[in-house]
Protein backbone atom coordinates (compact mmCIF):
# COMPACT_ATOMS: atom_id res chain seq x y z
CA UNK A 1 0.00 0.00 0.00
CA UNK A 2 1.11 3.69 -0.20
CA UNK A 3 1.90 3.50 3.42
CA UNK A 4 2.79 0.07 4.09
CA UNK A 5 5.02 -2.68 3.13
CA UNK A 6 5.37 -6.90 3.37
CA UNK A 7 7.98 -8.42 4.67
CA UNK A 8 8.82 -12.12 5.15
CA UNK A 9 11.33 -15.16 3.63
CA UNK A 10 12.09 -14.94 0.57
CA UNK A 11 10.08 -18.02 -0.68
CA UNK A 12 6.93 -16.43 1.35
CA UNK A 13 7.27 -12.63 0.55
CA UNK A 14 5.44 -12.57 -2.70
CA UNK A 15 2.17 -14.46 -1.69
CA UNK A 16 1.67 -12.38 1.81
CA UNK A 17 2.33 -9.14 -0.47
CA UNK A 18 -0.90 -10.69 -3.01
CA UNK A 19 -2.26 -11.85 -0.05
CA UNK A 20 -2.79 -8.44 1.54
CA UNK A 21 -2.12 -5.54 -0.83
CA UNK A 22 -5.70 -5.43 -1.97
CA UNK A 23 -7.03 -4.15 1.50
CA UNK A 24 -4.46 -2.28 3.53
CA UNK A 25 -4.64 0.96 2.08
CA UNK A 26 -8.86 0.67 2.55
CA UNK A 27 -8.28 -0.53 6.48
CA UNK A 28 -6.31 2.52 7.15
CA UNK A 29 -8.76 4.80 5.11
CA UNK A 30 -11.58 3.45 7.31
CA UNK A 31 -10.13 3.52 10.16
CA UNK A 32 -8.86 6.96 10.40
CA UNK A 33 -12.40 8.16 9.17
CA UNK A 34 -13.50 6.43 12.55
CA UNK A 35 -11.10 7.23 14.89
CA UNK A 36 -8.88 9.90 13.67
CA UNK A 37 -5.15 10.10 11.56
CA UNK A 38 -2.96 7.55 11.82
CA UNK A 39 0.01 8.84 14.01
CA UNK A 40 2.72 6.14 13.40
CA UNK A 41 4.01 7.17 10.06
CA UNK A 42 3.86 3.61 8.23
CA UNK A 43 2.03 0.67 8.42
CA UNK A 44 3.67 -2.37 7.41
CA UNK A 45 3.74 -6.13 8.37
CA UNK A 46 6.49 -8.92 9.19
CA UNK A 47 4.94 -12.63 8.57
CA UNK A 48 6.63 -14.72 11.06
CA UNK A 49 7.95 -18.43 10.85
CA UNK A 50 4.93 -20.87 11.69
CA UNK A 51 6.27 -21.23 15.07
CA UNK A 52 4.69 -17.98 15.62
CA UNK A 53 2.09 -18.25 18.76
CA UNK A 54 -0.32 -15.73 18.32
CA UNK A 55 -2.34 -14.32 15.09
CA UNK A 56 -0.34 -11.20 14.97
CA UNK A 57 1.70 -9.03 17.68
CA UNK A 58 0.95 -5.08 17.29
CA UNK A 59 4.36 -3.21 17.53
CA UNK A 60 4.23 0.15 16.49
CA UNK A 61 5.07 0.55 12.71
CA UNK A 62 5.78 -3.37 12.24
CA UNK A 63 2.99 -5.47 12.99
CA UNK A 64 4.34 -9.14 13.69
CA UNK A 65 1.57 -12.26 11.84
CA UNK A 66 1.05 -15.15 11.97
CA UNK A 67 1.61 -17.30 8.63
CA UNK A 68 -1.84 -18.79 9.00
CA UNK A 69 -3.25 -15.87 7.63
CA UNK A 70 -1.48 -16.10 3.86
CA UNK A 71 -4.10 -19.12 2.62
CA UNK A 72 -4.12 -18.24 -0.64
CA UNK A 73 -8.03 -16.64 -0.55
CA UNK A 74 -7.49 -13.07 1.45
CA UNK A 75 -10.37 -14.46 3.66
CA UNK A 76 -8.09 -14.45 6.77
CA UNK A 77 -6.61 -10.53 6.59
CA UNK A 78 -9.16 -9.74 9.24
CA UNK A 79 -6.20 -10.47 11.55
CA UNK A 80 -4.37 -7.37 9.98
CA UNK A 81 -7.82 -4.96 10.74
CA UNK A 82 -7.12 -6.45 14.23
CA UNK A 83 -3.46 -5.03 14.88
CA UNK A 84 -4.02 -2.25 12.95
CA UNK A 85 -6.38 -0.89 15.19
CA UNK A 86 -4.19 -1.61 18.06
CA UNK A 87 -2.27 1.41 16.73
CA UNK A 88 -5.11 3.62 18.50
CA UNK A 89 -5.76 0.97 21.31
CA UNK A 90 -3.13 -0.31 22.43
CA UNK A 91 -0.29 1.32 21.37
CA UNK A 92 -1.96 4.88 21.59
CA UNK A 93 -4.07 4.18 24.45
CA UNK A 94 -3.34 1.31 26.75
CA UNK A 95 -4.43 -0.57 29.62
CA UNK A 96 -3.02 0.36 32.85
CA UNK A 97 -2.22 -2.89 33.91
CA UNK A 98 -3.42 -6.65 33.04
CA UNK A 99 -6.57 -6.46 35.09
CA UNK A 100 -8.06 -4.07 32.76
CA UNK A 101 -6.89 -5.70 29.73
CA UNK A 102 -10.74 -6.01 28.41
CA UNK A 103 -10.01 -2.23 27.01
CA UNK A 104 -7.28 -3.01 24.89
CA UNK A 105 -8.94 -6.06 23.62
CA UNK A 106 -12.08 -5.26 23.20
CA UNK A 107 -11.75 -2.13 21.98
CA UNK A 108 -9.48 -3.27 19.30
CA UNK A 109 -11.85 -6.04 18.25
CA UNK A 110 -14.56 -3.32 18.27
CA UNK A 111 -12.95 -1.04 15.82
CA UNK A 112 -11.80 -4.54 14.09
CA UNK A 113 -15.38 -4.97 13.03
CA UNK A 114 -15.93 -1.08 12.42
CA UNK A 115 -13.69 -1.32 10.01
CA UNK A 116 -14.93 -4.73 8.25
CA UNK A 117 -18.38 -3.17 8.49
CA UNK A 118 -16.97 -0.36 6.41
CA UNK A 119 -15.49 -1.97 4.13
CA UNK A 120 -18.01 -4.99 3.38
CA UNK A 121 -21.74 -3.58 5.00
CA UNK A 122 -22.85 -3.27 8.18
CA UNK A 123 -24.01 -7.35 7.76
CA UNK A 124 -20.30 -8.05 8.14
CA UNK A 125 -20.17 -6.61 11.60
CA UNK A 126 -22.72 -9.21 13.21
CA UNK A 127 -21.10 -11.79 11.28
CA UNK A 128 -17.70 -11.41 12.55
CA UNK A 129 -19.65 -10.92 16.05
CA UNK A 130 -21.02 -14.04 15.30
CA UNK A 131 -18.00 -15.78 15.17
CA UNK A 132 -16.91 -14.21 18.40
CA UNK A 133 -19.77 -15.12 20.04
CA UNK A 134 -18.68 -19.13 19.50
CA UNK A 135 -15.31 -18.21 20.45
CA UNK A 136 -16.36 -16.57 23.62
CA UNK A 137 -18.87 -19.18 24.88
CA UNK A 138 -16.02 -22.10 24.06
CA UNK A 139 -13.50 -20.30 26.45
CA UNK A 140 -16.17 -19.77 29.13
CA UNK A 141 -16.87 -23.49 28.57
CA UNK A 142 -13.53 -24.17 29.14
CA UNK A 143 -12.63 -22.14 32.12
CA UNK A 144 -16.37 -23.08 33.89
CA UNK A 145 -18.92 -20.40 33.74
CA UNK A 146 -18.66 -19.01 37.42
CA UNK A 147 -14.96 -19.04 37.28
CA UNK A 148 -12.48 -15.69 37.66
CA UNK A 149 -11.20 -15.80 34.31
CA UNK A 150 -14.40 -15.39 32.60
CA UNK A 151 -14.57 -12.17 33.95
CA UNK A 152 -13.75 -8.34 32.63
CA UNK A 153 -11.75 -7.55 35.21
CA UNK A 154 -9.73 -10.46 36.79
CA UNK A 155 -7.52 -10.60 39.90
CA UNK A 156 -3.83 -11.27 38.91
CA UNK A 157 -2.80 -11.76 42.19
CA UNK A 158 -0.39 -14.82 42.68
CA UNK A 159 -0.93 -16.14 38.84
CA UNK A 160 0.40 -16.03 35.63
CA UNK A 161 -0.81 -13.67 33.00
CA UNK A 162 -0.87 -16.46 30.76
CA UNK A 163 -3.03 -18.65 32.45
CA UNK A 164 -5.41 -15.87 32.41
CA UNK A 165 -5.38 -14.83 29.00
CA UNK A 166 -8.17 -16.01 26.74
CA UNK A 167 -10.34 -14.85 24.32
CA UNK A 168 -12.71 -13.59 27.21
CA UNK A 169 -10.99 -10.30 27.41
CA UNK A 170 -11.44 -10.00 23.73
CA UNK A 171 -14.82 -10.96 23.24
CA UNK A 172 -16.69 -9.75 26.24
CA UNK A 173 -14.56 -6.28 25.81
CA UNK A 174 -16.44 -6.37 23.00
CA UNK A 175 -19.95 -6.51 23.66
CA UNK A 176 -19.63 -4.14 26.73
CA UNK A 177 -18.82 -1.64 24.06
CA UNK A 178 -21.31 -2.91 21.62
CA UNK A 179 -23.58 -2.29 24.56
CA UNK A 180 -22.45 0.61 25.15
CA UNK A 181 -22.94 1.93 21.03
CA UNK A 182 -26.34 0.26 21.23
CA UNK A 183 -27.77 2.38 24.73
CA UNK A 184 -26.32 5.92 23.54
CA UNK A 185 -26.83 5.11 19.84
CA UNK A 186 -24.26 4.82 16.80
CA UNK A 187 -24.14 8.33 16.27
CA UNK A 188 -23.42 9.26 19.90
CA UNK A 189 -20.62 6.53 20.44
CA UNK A 190 -18.87 7.66 17.24
CA UNK A 191 -18.90 10.97 19.06
CA UNK A 192 -17.31 9.33 21.69
CA UNK A 193 -14.88 7.31 19.89
CA UNK A 194 -12.40 9.88 18.87
CA UNK A 195 -12.88 11.87 21.93
CA UNK A 196 -11.99 8.49 24.23
CA UNK A 197 -8.94 8.61 22.18
CA UNK A 198 -7.61 12.13 21.71
CA UNK A 199 -8.39 12.71 25.66
CA UNK A 200 -6.01 9.85 26.46
CA UNK A 201 -3.53 9.51 23.65
CA UNK A 202 0.15 8.80 25.29
CA UNK A 203 -1.69 7.66 28.18
CA UNK A 204 -2.88 4.35 30.07
CA UNK A 205 -6.15 4.16 31.66
CA UNK A 206 -7.95 1.62 34.13
CA UNK A 207 -11.63 0.43 33.86
CA UNK A 208 -13.00 3.29 36.71
CA UNK A 209 -11.41 5.65 34.60
CA UNK A 210 -12.57 4.51 31.36
CA UNK A 211 -16.33 4.71 33.28
CA UNK A 212 -15.56 8.04 34.33
CA UNK A 213 -14.28 9.05 30.81
CA UNK A 214 -17.55 7.72 29.38
CA UNK A 215 -20.17 9.52 31.88
CA UNK A 216 -18.53 12.44 31.52
CA UNK A 217 -19.07 12.88 28.10
CA UNK A 218 -22.18 11.70 28.04
CA UNK A 219 -23.78 13.60 30.91
CA UNK A 220 -22.07 16.80 29.22
CA UNK A 221 -23.69 16.96 25.96
CA UNK A 222 -27.09 18.12 27.70
CA UNK A 223 -29.18 15.33 26.41
CA UNK A 224 -31.31 14.19 29.00
CA UNK A 225 -32.75 10.98 27.64
CA UNK A 226 -29.14 9.89 27.14
CA UNK A 227 -28.51 10.65 30.85
CA UNK A 228 -31.52 8.42 31.53
CA UNK A 229 -30.33 5.37 29.79
CA UNK A 230 -26.37 6.29 31.32
CA UNK A 231 -27.76 5.97 34.43
CA UNK A 232 -28.78 2.84 33.87
CA UNK A 233 -25.57 1.24 33.03
CA UNK A 234 -24.98 -1.77 35.85
CA UNK A 235 -20.93 -1.11 35.58
CA UNK A 236 -20.48 -3.76 38.37
CA UNK A 237 -22.22 -6.25 37.22
CA UNK A 238 -20.78 -5.61 33.44
CA UNK A 239 -17.24 -5.79 35.07
CA UNK A 240 -17.19 -7.99 37.49
CA UNK A 241 -20.01 -10.69 36.43
CA UNK A 242 -18.35 -13.83 35.91
CA UNK A 243 -19.41 -15.93 32.41
CA UNK A 244 -21.21 -14.57 29.07
CA UNK A 245 -22.73 -11.53 28.96
CA UNK A 246 -26.29 -11.17 27.25
CA UNK A 247 -26.28 -11.93 23.95
CA UNK A 248 -27.52 -9.53 21.45
CA UNK A 249 -29.73 -10.02 18.16
CA UNK A 250 -27.56 -10.49 15.48
CA UNK A 251 -28.24 -9.88 12.05
CA UNK A 252 -27.72 -13.57 10.44
CA UNK A 253 -28.33 -12.39 6.53
CA UNK A 254 -24.63 -14.33 5.92
CA UNK A 255 -25.11 -16.58 8.40
CA UNK A 256 -28.26 -18.21 6.95
CA UNK A 257 -26.57 -20.32 4.99
CA UNK A 258 -24.49 -22.25 6.63
CA UNK A 259 -26.92 -22.58 9.91
CA UNK A 260 -29.86 -24.13 7.15
CA UNK A 261 -26.69 -26.39 5.91
CA UNK A 262 -26.08 -27.22 9.42
CA UNK A 263 -29.60 -28.15 9.67
CA UNK A 264 -29.46 -30.95 7.05
CA UNK A 265 -26.56 -31.84 8.77
CA UNK A 266 -28.82 -33.31 11.49
CA UNK A 267 -30.20 -35.69 9.04
CA UNK A 268 -28.15 -39.06 8.92
CA UNK A 269 -29.64 -39.59 5.65
CA UNK A 270 -28.99 -36.28 3.66
CA UNK A 271 -26.53 -36.89 0.88
CA UNK A 272 -23.80 -34.11 0.95
CA UNK A 273 -22.37 -32.33 -2.17
CA UNK A 274 -20.01 -29.70 -3.00
CA UNK A 275 -22.22 -27.19 -4.57
CA UNK A 276 -23.83 -27.35 -0.61
CA UNK A 277 -20.78 -24.65 0.00
CA UNK A 278 -20.35 -23.45 -3.16
CA UNK A 279 -20.07 -19.14 -2.77
CA UNK A 280 -19.49 -19.76 0.61
CA UNK A 281 -16.33 -17.61 2.09
CA UNK A 282 -14.21 -19.20 4.97
CA UNK A 283 -15.80 -17.46 7.75
CA UNK A 284 -19.16 -18.91 6.58
CA UNK A 285 -17.33 -22.00 6.63
CA UNK A 286 -16.34 -21.37 10.12
CA UNK A 287 -20.02 -20.93 11.19
CA UNK A 288 -21.31 -23.95 9.36
CA UNK A 289 -18.47 -25.67 11.29
CA UNK A 290 -19.25 -24.38 14.36
CA UNK A 291 -22.83 -24.86 14.21
CA UNK A 292 -22.54 -28.28 13.45
CA UNK A 293 -19.85 -28.84 16.71
CA UNK A 294 -22.45 -27.66 18.75
CA UNK A 295 -25.08 -29.91 17.61
CA UNK A 296 -22.94 -33.64 18.43
CA UNK A 297 -23.60 -36.87 17.59
CA UNK A 298 -22.07 -36.62 14.07
CA UNK A 299 -20.85 -40.29 13.27
CA UNK A 300 -17.17 -40.54 12.63
CA UNK A 301 -18.32 -42.08 8.78
CA UNK A 302 -20.78 -39.13 8.64
CA UNK A 303 -17.57 -36.70 9.86
CA UNK A 304 -15.30 -38.56 7.47
CA UNK A 305 -17.84 -37.46 4.46
CA UNK A 306 -18.10 -34.42 5.03
CA UNK A 307 -13.94 -33.86 4.86
CA UNK A 308 -14.10 -35.08 1.80
CA UNK A 309 -16.60 -34.37 0.23
CA UNK A 310 -16.24 -30.49 0.99
CA UNK A 311 -12.81 -30.97 0.67
CA UNK A 312 -12.31 -29.61 4.05
CA UNK A 313 -9.14 -31.79 4.63
CA UNK A 314 -7.12 -30.35 1.62
CA UNK A 315 -7.69 -26.79 2.61
CA UNK A 316 -5.04 -24.55 2.64
CA UNK A 317 -7.35 -22.50 5.23
CA UNK A 318 -6.44 -23.02 8.47
CA UNK A 319 -9.14 -21.81 9.95
CA UNK A 320 -11.56 -24.01 7.97
CA UNK A 321 -9.18 -26.97 7.88
CA UNK A 322 -8.90 -26.56 12.10
CA UNK A 323 -13.03 -26.04 12.51
CA UNK A 324 -13.51 -29.50 10.49
CA UNK A 325 -10.46 -31.56 12.78
CA UNK A 326 -12.65 -30.93 16.09
CA UNK A 327 -15.86 -31.95 14.49
CA UNK A 328 -14.20 -35.37 13.02
CA UNK A 329 -12.30 -35.26 16.43
CA UNK A 330 -15.44 -35.27 18.59
CA UNK A 331 -16.69 -38.01 15.89
CA UNK A 332 -14.14 -40.50 17.07
CA UNK A 333 -13.02 -40.60 13.18
CA UNK A 334 -9.92 -42.99 13.76
CA UNK A 335 -8.70 -41.39 10.45
CA UNK A 336 -8.34 -37.88 11.01
CA UNK A 337 -6.04 -37.91 14.10
CA UNK A 338 -2.67 -38.83 11.29
CA UNK A 339 -4.27 -35.28 9.77
CA UNK A 340 -4.25 -33.56 13.17
CA UNK A 341 -0.77 -34.49 13.82
CA UNK A 342 0.52 -33.71 10.34
CA UNK A 343 -1.37 -29.93 11.40
CA UNK A 344 0.43 -29.85 14.68
CA UNK A 345 3.47 -30.51 13.41
CA UNK A 346 3.45 -26.69 11.18
CA UNK A 347 1.36 -24.76 12.96
CA UNK A 348 2.68 -22.95 15.53
CA UNK A 349 -0.29 -20.84 16.51
CA UNK A 350 -2.28 -21.75 20.00
CA UNK A 351 -5.54 -20.53 18.70
CA UNK A 352 -5.37 -23.84 16.90
CA UNK A 353 -2.62 -25.79 18.58
CA UNK A 354 -4.36 -25.36 21.87
CA UNK A 355 -7.63 -26.96 21.22
CA UNK A 356 -6.26 -29.29 18.77
CA UNK A 357 -4.31 -31.19 21.78
CA UNK A 358 -7.40 -30.79 24.01
CA UNK A 359 -9.29 -32.65 21.54
CA UNK A 360 -6.82 -35.60 20.73
CA UNK A 361 -6.05 -35.76 23.91
CA UNK A 362 -9.34 -37.26 24.73
CA UNK A 363 -9.52 -39.55 21.71
CA UNK A 364 -6.12 -40.73 21.54
CA UNK A 365 -3.64 -39.63 24.59
CA UNK A 366 -1.03 -41.67 23.43
CA UNK A 367 -0.63 -39.77 19.69
CA UNK A 368 -1.17 -36.52 21.66
CA UNK A 369 1.88 -37.28 23.59
CA UNK A 370 3.41 -38.50 21.09
CA UNK A 371 3.10 -35.90 18.33
CA UNK A 372 3.77 -33.05 21.39
CA UNK A 373 7.13 -34.84 22.24
CA UNK A 374 8.15 -34.81 18.28
CA UNK A 375 7.29 -30.82 18.01
CA UNK A 376 7.98 -29.76 21.10
CA UNK A 377 11.42 -27.80 20.62
CA UNK A 378 9.16 -26.05 17.37
CA UNK A 379 6.16 -24.38 19.42
CA UNK A 380 7.21 -21.13 21.15
CA UNK A 381 8.32 -21.39 24.82
CA UNK A 382 4.93 -19.93 26.00
CA UNK A 383 2.98 -21.93 23.36
CA UNK A 384 4.88 -25.47 24.76
CA UNK A 385 4.13 -24.26 28.38
CA UNK A 386 0.62 -23.85 28.03
CA UNK A 387 0.08 -27.16 25.89
CA UNK A 388 2.03 -29.19 28.34
CA UNK A 389 -0.65 -27.46 31.33
CA UNK A 390 -3.56 -28.65 28.59
CA UNK A 391 -1.90 -32.04 28.73
CA UNK A 392 -1.61 -31.54 32.41
CA UNK A 393 2.34 -32.92 31.76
Amino acid sequence: GARSCVASGPEEVEACRWELERDMDKFLEVAEKLIFPYRWGEYNVLVLPPSFPYGGMENPIYTFATPTIISGDRQNVDVIAHELAHSWSGNLVSNASWEHFWLNEGWTVYLERRIGAGLHGEHEFDFSSIIGWKALEDAVSQFGHDHEYTKLIISHKNVDPEDVYSTVAYEKGFHFLYYLDRLVGRDNFDKFIPHYFTKWAGKSLDSFEFKETFVEFFNGLGDESLKQKIATIDWEGRLYSPGLPPKPDFDTTLAKQCYDLAEQWKDSSFEPNLKDIEGLTANQLQVFLGEVQEQKGLSAERAQKMGAVYEFISSKNVEVLAAYYRIALEANDPTCVYGVAELLGRVGRMKFVRPLFRALNEVNRDMALETFAKNRDFYHPICRGMVEKDLKI
